[in-house]
């Protein structure tokens, strides 16, 4: 009778470490809903920054002003709450961190959607 051998190879050897197709299975629910929630953070976010601004009689200029601590705190201040209101197991810390960046580039691309020219 032939024994298995593992997908690496030959026989004892380890088996094949992942590899990128084997993370390219589509997005479950709770992924999709993070990243979406995330986006929405990093839109809220940068509109809040050109309210603050323009309150303040200055233009939405120049880089975005945030930062990805501070896209981390943004990201800890409401998803956690939404989740646990969807009934949803509580946010890793890898899902917080990819939150926290994914809200990071939306705020960025929001802000770049918006800029004004500087006065003088």
């Amino acid at each position: 009778m032939k024994r298995a051998v593992p997908s690496g190879g030959a026989e004892g050897a380890p088996p094949e470490p992942a590899t990128d197709r084997d993370s390219a299975a589509p997005p479950t629910d709770r992924q999709r809903f993070i990243e979406q929630s995330a986006t929405a953070v990093g839109q809220a976010w940068a509109k809040r920054w050109r309210q603050d601004l323009h309150r303040e009689g200055r233009p939405t200029a120049g880089g975005w002003p945030g930062t990805l601590r501070e896209a981390r705190t943004q990201v800890e201040s409401s998803l956690p709450g939404e989740l646990l209101r969807r009934k949803m197991p509580a946010i890793t810390g890898v899902e917080r961190e990819l939150a926290a960046r994914t809200a990071n580039a939306s705020a960025r691309d929001e802000w770049r959607r918006h800029l004004e020219p500087e006065t003088p």
